[in-house]
């Protein structure tokens, strides 16, 4: 037989499980879609219609035809999904640094932050800003403002502020604040001075806006509540138990929360989700079943069903759709329904289902680290328990202890096992988007999960139903205590040795290969499934040798930071551009820093003096001029010239100056050899309607 064949074969015997790799294409599509470095026609929609005319005709003609064109249907589907959402989500954003100027808008969102304010400011006006080059939606710091002194959500106010673009990534490959941004409808971001003054309390102007000014209205009250009863982070994070809202929490506790691998419970996620409609299913199908008449006349189960997915849908609009709590719902309403029309809920359709729906609903997401991590770890916890080589730890598989031991130590096991699978399933996504992995973070999950499930939860719950007649308050000092429980678990892991290892950043093709290859092994039912460890093995090796940048610059030019020998990232500023600074220092696997100026002057690698500095490094010197007269040397001496102004008559190869940095954003340099590869971050990610610039009329309807 020969491979063609043996290899239909083996394909043919896993036909069942083919359905299960269409959000995969479809997911593809989507990452194709963001990864051009251009903005496709919009004759690229008609992809999706041809090609289900092209599957739709070979269905009975040619069978392998028409797997191959429903491979492409679907990441048709994403592709142009993705592409869909960008038109409906065009916004103006702003270019530019402006101010101080007016500012008028209405309030939609206030965050509390640990030092200050930020709210959400829906049609402001700014300036003298003409309307079609003015954002939809600004944010705001006001950090000189109290929470008494704000008006309610709704209220059209009025302050003098400073407003700019959001920045683009520090270096290619990097976080994209801009994108993230343009699909929330965000077009800048800045702070205030001086005092707010409302202009009016004015109705709201579309049905779209009074249902979130209901919810941010009901947000504001509970966490009013919480205060009452609670101060400081345990407050803080009750209330983004409560309505979604995690800026109150400081950063110590943040940091510990993502060492201790706890991050998942700093917000609402999905889990949180999936609980709230089981407390509803459950309880509400033995009250009901407490009633003869009802439980004899009435499918007391499917009135829990309709309950508890009108019970998840109202935490999810409470907390905010965000992918992890968008992939729940879906599930849980999925899970819901499946009850209501009598069918049985297959979880791994479930789960493929919701992706599929939340990838039509908010394709962006996919590049999200949420979206990936939620889903890679409900993907795999499933995938583990139906698979028939897994080991599974019951109280059968303890015969010989009595039950009040048997029982608890299998409940133990399931939690370890659990938490074990999960954490090797979100591992490379956190990898790839935070270059940080926790070597306890099963242990933590261990004790905090069951602490959240049990008791923070349920008090959540009551506290939801018993807020209107103020009687939450003994149930908000109930889920205070378990997240203070939740804190210091945190704490107390994040402190042990070794608690955490930085990594370099993962380039996107070895998150792919390892992608791929968990799917293969998870999807499929035979053998050769085993077969997918072999791109895991590529990619995590891929990972290790691919090289890092050796110099960094930032879009302005003005900051610039260098790996050197011993290990350090010596910059050239360390107070000039903090955040920039820390986001190359986690890119690059946590180095430690060291500002130039205090390097010895002997130094051998780099020096400095009043006019700049020069580096040597790969067998290069590369010259770091701060005024425009120490080019001039610098030009005939050095192989790289790097300054934050325009450079002229220079005879070093390589020139990395200010039309440069204005046109291609950040840079990085990287030495193989005797070459230099320059890579920018517009290079890298195009034109794109996030990008600055972007020529908007050319993507908007005549």
């Amino acid at each position: 037989m020969s491979s063609l064949a043996i290899l239909s074969h083996l394909i043919a015997r896993e036909r069942e499980r083919w359905p299960f790799w269409l959000p995969v294409f479809m997911a593809a599509g989507v990452v194709a879609y963001f990864n051009l470095p251009f903005e496709p026609p919009v004759w690229a929609l008609l992809a999706t219609p041809v090609l289900g005319a092209a599957v739709f005709g070979l269905r009975y003609v040619w069978w392998p035809g028409a797997v191959a064109g429903l491979t492409l249907l679907f990441c048709a589907i994403g592709f142009n999904a993705a592409q869909l959402e960008t038109r409906i989500d065009l916004r103006p954003m702003l270019d530019r640094e402006m101010g101080p100027v007016p500012i008028t808008g209405r309030l939609m969102l206030t965050e509390f932050l640990p030092e200050g304010v930020r709210v959400t400011l829906k049609d402001p006006v700014i300036g003298h800003l003409r309307p079609e080059q003015t954002p939809e939606k600004i944010r705001l710091r006001l950090q000189d403002a109290a929470s008494t002194d704000l008006p309610p959500a709704g209220s059209m106010i009025s302050l003098f502020g400073r407003v700019g673009p959001f920045s683009e990534p520090v270096m290619p490959g990097a976080f994209d604040f801009r994108r993230q941004a343009f699909f929330r409808q965000l077009g800048g971001l800045g702070w205030s001075y001086g005092a707010i003054k409302t202009v009016e309390a004015a109705p709201a102007s579309s049905w779209r806006d009074g249902f979130n000014l209901m919810f941010e209205q009901a947000r504001a009250t509970l966490a009013q509540h919480v205060r009452e009863h609670l101060d400081g982070d345990v407050a803080a994070m009750t209330i983004a138990r409560l309505n979604g809202q995690q800026t109150g929490i400081s950063q110590p506790v943040i940091d510990a929360m993502r060492i201790a691998g706890l991050a998942h419970l700093l917000s609402t996620s999905g889990f949180h989700v999936t609980i709230m409609g089981l407390l509803i299913y459950f309880p509400l199908r033995a009250m009901l079943a407490l009633i003869p008449w009802v439980a004899l006349t009435f499918n007391i189960k499917k009135i829990a069903a309709a309950g508890a997915i009108v019970s998840a849908m109202a935490y999810t609009f409470l907390v905010g759709a965000q992918p992890a709590t968008l992939r729940s719902l879906l599930m849980t309403a999925l899970a819901m329904l499946a009850i209501l029309v009598d069918r049985r809920a297959d979880p791994m359709r479930l789960v493929m289902l919701s992706a599929l729906l939340a990838m039509a609903l908010a394709p962006d997401a996919v590049m999200g680290p949420s979206f990936q991590m939620s889903f890679a770890a409900v993907f795999c916890l499933i995938a583990a328990h139906k698979n028939p080589f897994a080991p599974v730890t019951t109280g059968a598989d303890l015969p010989l202890l009595p039950v009040w031991i048997g029982r608890p130590l299998s409940y133990i096991g399931g939690i370890m096992r659990t938490s074990l699978i999960a954490t090797a399933a979100t591992t490379p996504f956190a990898v790839y988007h935070f270059q940080t992995f926790s070597f306890y973070g099963f242990i933590a999950n261990m004790l905090a999960i069951p602490l959240t499930s049990f008791w923070v939860m349920p008090c959540i719950l009551a506290a939801y139903v018993l807020a209107p007649l103020h009687l939450d308050g003994w149930f908000i000092d109930g889920a205070g205590a378990g997240i203070a429980l939740t804190i210091k678990i945190a704490e107390t892991v994040a402190s042990w040795p070794l608690s955490i290892f930085y990594l370099p950043a993962m380039p996107g093709a070895a998150l792919i290969l390892i992608t791929l290859g968990g799917l293969w092994l998870c999807l499929m039912r035979q053998r050769w499934r085993y077969t997918g460890l072999v791109p895991i093995l590529i990619g995590a090796v891929y990972m290790v040798y691919t090289p890092l940048p050796d110099v960094m610059v930032t879009a302005d030019g003005k900051e610039w930071a260098a790996r050197l020998a011993d290990g350090r990232l010596a910059v050239s500023n360390l107070d000039h551009d903090a955040f920039t600074v820390t986001q190359w220092q986690q890119r690059l696997g946590n180095l430690p820093t060291v500002d130039v100026s205090a390097l010895a002057a002997d130094d051998k690698q780099i020096a400095c003096d009043a006019l700049g500095c020069t580096l040597r490094a790969g067998g290069h010197l590369l010259a770091m001029p701060e005024v425009e007269a120490a080019a001039l040397q610098d030009c005939r001496q050095a192989d790289i010239v790097i300054a934050p102004y325009i450079v002229k008559a220079c005879a070093a190869p390589t020139i990395i100056d200010d039309p440069l940095l204005w046109r291609r954003g950040g840079a990085t340099l990287t030495f193989k050899g005797k070459d230099v590869v320059v890579n920018t971050v517009r290079a890298r990610r195009g034109e794109r309607p996030w990008s600055p610039g972007w020529a908007r009329t050319q993507y908007q309807e005549k």
